[in-house]
């Protein structure tokens, strides 16, 4: 609980920071973590899906990830502490009138990154949203995510644990669902769809969900902006012909779209999850064992 405790205490002394300064103190911490084995994961994920990089060149997308990771962690104060106008001017949106033109429900297909908290921020404050949460393992931590989310808009939060009746409930009331499928969510009601040419555990939930809801697929992702001035959260067009009569194939467009942004800014997606951890063959060794050639 100490710990804790003086972890928000460092978090609120930091959020009086400039993003400069809060990205000059990332660089040291990232710069320390990539030397960690506690990368390993990381290591691995960027290894396996950029083996046209070369050793140097993967080391330094390790570093530059951790940097990135380990600043939105310490930006966190931001959102629990700053006024409202502060994020307001620190995250921006692009093209949202596909989000604001829309006549049915909408559903905004997104992907883990270290923006992730922004973005969700962001969306918060504009519209009426719903979304999944699973409760942090520290009340005090829970608890600090819950009052931001209720302070900065009207965002319904529903445990994971819970189902998906009252999230199908809250979208047909006109709630915005941020959804965000680039999860390993186990071998139950997976496919095995590419992602980075890698079998990936893949829930069909997006396609159920539009079908139970009649909403439109808007899919958006959320980058940092050059020269630390913050956040740019960028919706596309609309999938009006989602989902197909091919479910395998909705899959395949739900992670090549994921793919995509992550390539175009491979430093900010979270690459330390273990998103290849379930297997399609059980006698598969274990995806994420540390290999003699990473050092």
């Amino acid at each position: 609980m100490m710990k804790t405790r003086l972890t928000l205490w460092f978090l609120w002394w930091i959020h009086w920071l400039p993003l400069r300064g809060i990205a000059a103190l990332a660089a040291i911490l990232g710069f320390i973590a990539a030397k960690s084995r506690g990368a390993r994961t990381t290591r691995i994920n960027i290894h396996a899906c950029f083996p046209e990089l070369s050793p140097p060149e993967k080391d330094t997308l390790v570093r530059r990830h951790l940097t990135a990771l380990i600043q939105s962690v310490l930006e966190l104060g931001i959102l629990w502490w700053s006024p409202a106008q502060r994020i307001q001017r620190l995250v921006r949106f692009k093209n949202v009138h596909h989000a604001q033109d829309s006549d049915r429900p909408i559903i905004c297909l997104s992907l883990h990154t270290v923006g992730l908290e922004m973005q969700g921020a962001l969306i918060g404050m504009h519209f009426r949203g719903v979304g999944f949460f699973t409760p942090h393992k520290d009340p005090l931590i829970d608890e600090k995510l819950r009052a931001s989310r209720d302070r900065l808009g009207d965002v319904l939060m529903l445990e994971r644990k819970k189902g998906l009746r009252p999230l199908v409930r809250a979208i047909r009331d006109g709630r915005l669902l941020f959804f965000l499928p680039d999860m390993d969510f186990g071998e139950r009601d997976s496919h095995f769809v590419p992602f980075f040419g890698i079998p990936a555990a893949t829930v069909p939930t997006l396609p159920w969900l539009v079908r139970q809801t009649e909403a439109r697929v808007i899919p958006c992702a959320c980058h940092r902006l050059p020269h630390h001035q913050g956040y740019e959260v960028e919706f596309f067009a609309p999938w009006d012909d989602f989902p197909s009569a091919d479910l395998e194939q909705d899959l395949r467009r739900m992670n090549q779209f994921i793919e995509e942004q992550a390539r175009r800014y491979p430093e900010e997606y979270y690459w330390s999850h273990k998103r290849f951890r379930t297997r399609p063959h059980p006698d598969e060794p274990y995806f994420y064992r540390w290999p003699q050639d990473l050092g």
